[in-house]
């Protein structure tokens, strides 16, 4: 299984969902993997396989308005469009068709910086790249660029 290229920007929305709930400011839920456990190898460990692909990894309410959250971060000074699986495209793609919201953060590690961009945006910052990776001045150009609050909280707030 491919490392997690979202960890750290999981952690930041992890600490928002609590700290949204907390303060009933939004539900946000961390969707769980699809799975059936074939074997217990211990307390930590299990054998599994994937019962259908995943989706995103988020979804939930803010101020009334329903949103779907997929999670990546980068090291380089640009995003590889194609650390999304194609299968997770298309669920965003039929999310904001509902009328709904849908985005990826992205998490530039050389920047610091978390960008949001709505499913049409990631698009378009495709075609204006014209090719798979997007520089990081055309996504922050394009996205929203989400505040990291302390202590550690996203202010995902202002995409509604």
């Amino acid at each position: 299984m491919n490392s997690n290229l979202g960890m750290y920007i999981e952690q930041l929305v992890d600490r928002t969902i609590i700290y949204y709930q907390m303060n009933n400011i939004g539900f946000l839920e961390k969707r769980q993997i699809p799975i059936k456990v074939l074997k217990h190898i211990n307390e930590t460990t299990i054998v599994a396989k994937l019962t259908a692909k995943a989706k995103v990894d988020y979804f939930g309410y803010i101020n009334n308005h329903y949103l779907e959250i997929e999670c990546k971060q980068t090291k380089h000074e640009y995003f590889d469009i194609l650390l999304i699986k194609h299968h997770q495209l298309n669920y965003l793609k039929y999310v904001s068709d509902c009328h709904c919201h849908s985005y990826v953060f992205i998490y530039f590690e050389k920047y610091d910086k978390v960008i949001a961009l709505s499913y049409q945006q990631l698009i378009d910052c495709k075609a204006i790249a014209k090719k798979n990776a997007l520089p990081f001045q055309i996504v922050a150009e394009h996205g929203t660029e989400l505040e990291i609050i302390y202590p550690g909280i996203l202010n995902i707030k202002k995409l509604m």
